[in-house]
């Protein structure tokens, strides 16, 4: 396993010039890059900047792990849903481009007006579709646990039943609601064997069982990225060395 920075919120301010620099300074290995901050990699950039990107990766230790992108597929309007799915492509050719493993999709909403087994299913399929325009580009797909509703483990568990695409993976999300009685031991089971990608909050936390999220990522041998999603700081790269410190211990 290896330690990574979500630019949520920490880093939503810093181009990637202090991104790369200060995951160097404080040890995290990767970063995905959240679509809309100051970094600027994004779907519209040229051919030139996507290989200006890759290269500017490529000469450091940092890994340029995921494209965060806000992709989403619960809307009745299929126009709606339409631009979601080639948006989501979009974000798949930058991924290709600039060299990062995944891109970070999520669902956000189950409408009252719909059965919320066809949102399920109306999502899965968006995904098995994602899923096969992102097969030949050597590019994941990351599916957040997220959302009103939707971030119920179980639900995720029927979206990637019904996205059934070697592709499609899940993203952990440590959210409150994996915890039942203390534990996230259950809920972690119905998606282990298709997580791709996890977000982690503050480990200092107490209502959130991190030694047993470290030890299930364990048993399934899990070699990608967790990615630390914490509050900006006006002191971010010691609070970077601190998280460095707790994770490394957590994990030894």
């Amino acid at each position: 396993m290896h330690l990574g920075l979500v630019t949520y919120n920490l880093a939503a301010n810093w181009d990637l010039e202090q991104l790369i620099a200060t995951c160097e300074a404080t040890g995290f290995e990767g970063v995905e890059l959240r679509t809309t901050h100051a970094h600027g990699v994004e779907p519209e950039l040229d051919a030139q900047q996507r290989a200006a990107v890759r290269k500017r990766f490529e000469d450091t230790d940092v890994v340029l792990w995921g494209l965060g992108s806000t992709c989403e597929y619960h809307s009745p309007d299929p126009d709606e849903l339409r631009r979601n799915i080639q948006t989501t492509s979009d974000f798949i050719d930058l991924a290709r481009d600039v060299g990062a493993s995944g891109v970070k999709v999520r669902p956000n909403d189950l409408p009252e007006e719909v059965p919320v087994e066809q949102t399920l299913r109306q999502i899965g399929e968006a995904l098995a579709e994602c899923g096969d325009y992102a097969a030949d580009k050597g590019v994941e797909v990351w599916l957040e646990v997220h959302g009103p509703g939707t971030s119920h483990v179980p639900h995720i568990k029927t979206i990637m039943d019904v996205a059934s695409h070697p592709q499609v993976k899940v993203c952990w999300n440590s959210n409150d609601v994996d915890v039942v009685d203390g534990s996230i031991v259950d809920n972690f089971a119905l998606v282990k064997d298709k997580i791709g990608s996890v977000h982690m909050r503050d480990l200092y936390l107490q209502d959130y069982p991190f030694h047993e999220l470290v030890a299930g990522l364990k048993s399934i041998n899990y070699e990608g990225f967790c990615l630390a999603e914490i509050q900006a700081s006006d002191d971010p790269e010691r609070v970077m060395r601190y998280y460095a410190a707790l994770w490394r211990e957590m994990t030894k």
